[in-house]
């Protein structure tokens, strides 16, 4: 004869309560984000009416002994690129880029183009230098109004980041989720939706964990990245993310551009068609059930895993995942043990994760964002041990 044990009525009661706590502060927190969401769209709108593209060459014939390149640079305020187009301030981004075709070391060169005039003049004259003696190559210049932001090969497939942004909304939205937050930089745009119900899940060492599980989309439109999405885990209880492996990883290379980008214009459309609906079929399986399930029970099998913190931080800083002092920081997150950092329990690799996590959410959006995939690699190690059982 079975017996069937009832769970107890009062800590029922507490838990339907703590959850409602959660989901309060979750929902305060994605309509305080609201403004900065619709910041983003807004900006990715306004920089896309006044992009231009441009294939041009940069360097010389060096067989037909040409000396004159089509492309120079000079100096006032900011660095400048003189094409024929007019002349365009140098976004460091793009400066990093020509550097590496040209075999200058791009962090020296990106040093010199934000510091002095002197060292501005300097890095326009580097430039021009290396250019009269680069073997000619024909690349694509991405502009925003009158700034370059990438240098990129002309093999770069140009997609239309609005429709792959709303595609990747749109279908969250029909999984239920809602936009929690989103950010874009001058080279670089992220979003991340959530389901707005959270998943309890109990653990045997850290607790009962509430999570709100969501996806996050990033993309860049100037060789900073690539179509990426991946799955997006919200602690409920002090707002840390994480975001685990990639499920799409798209590089922007495709056929060689014409030197007319009007005539590739049809390419455009059928490039970013495909990437749309690949986005949205993606999108809909990171919020199945059962995508939901495995990262729940990847959650539980993190919290079985004892850590030794001081051995795994050194490990993080010596393989550059982490600074020194960000080290120092999650370390001393640790050993508070606040809930509401979401550091409680045994010394875990979920805690550890919960520690960087909580660490991420007092950094630059970007840095954040950086933080959150290697809190997410660590996790790894749950299916890695589960493979080898």
């Amino acid at each position: 004869m079975e017996v069937t044990v009832m769970p107890n009525p009062a800590s029922v009661e507490k838990q339907q309560g703590l959850n409602q706590v959660v989901v309060n502060k979750v929902q305060r927190m994605v309509e305080g984000k609201r403004q900065g969401v619709m910041e983003t769209i807004a900006r990715l709108l306004d920089e896309g009416k006044i992009a231009q593209d441009f294939i041009a060459p940069i360097g010389v014939n060096l067989r037909g002994k040409e000396k004159q390149p089509v492309i120079s640079f000079r100096a006032s305020d900011r660095v400048q690129m003189t094409m024929p187009e007019g002349n365009f301030s140098l976004h460091g981004n793009a400066i990093s880029q020509i550097s590496e075709k040209m075999g200058v070391p791009a962090k020296y060169l990106r040093e010199l183009s934000g510091g002095d005039v002197w060292q501005k003049q300097l890095c326009a004259t580097i430039l021009n230098e290396h250019s009269g003696w680069t073997a000619r190559t024909r690349v694509l210049i991405r502009a925003v109004g009158m700034e370059v932001r990438g240098v990129l090969s002309d093999s770069y497939r140009r997609l239309n980041s609005v429709d792959i942004l709303t595609a990747f909304i749109r279908e969250a939205a029909n999984q239920g989720a809602v936009v929690s937050d989103a950010y874009m930089n001058d080279t670089k745009v992220w979003c991340e939706t959530i389901l707005p119900t959270p998943i309890e899940i109990p653990t045997r060492k850290n607790g009962t964990v509430i999570i709100f599980a969501g996806a996050r989309f990033s993309t860049s439109d100037y060789g900073n990245g690539s179509v990426d999405m991946r799955s997006f885990l919200l602690n409920g209880a002090c707002l840390n993310g994480m975001v685990r492996e990639s499920v799409m990883r798209q590089v922007h290379l495709g056929a060689r551009l014409p030197d007319s980008l009007a005539l590739s214009q049809k390419t455009y459309e059928l490039d970013t068609q495909t990437t749309v609906s690949a986005v949205s079929d993606l999108t809909k399986g990171l919020y199945n059930k059962d995508t939901l399930m495995q990262k729940a029970i990847e959650i539980q099998g993190a919290s079985e895993i004892d850590v030794d913190f001081d051995k795994e931080l050194k490990q993080l800083v010596q393989k550059g995942g982490l600074l020194k002092s960000e080290g120092r920081e999650v370390e001393k997150l640790l050993m508070n043990n606040n809930p509401e950092d979401g550091v409680t329990g045994g010394a875990t690799l979920w805690k550890l994760t919960q520690g960087i996590t909580a660490f991420a959410r007092e950094q630059e959006p970007e840095r954040c964002r950086e933080l959150h995939e290697i809190s997410g690699q660590l996790m790894n190690r749950v299916n890695q041990l589960i493979n080898n059982i």
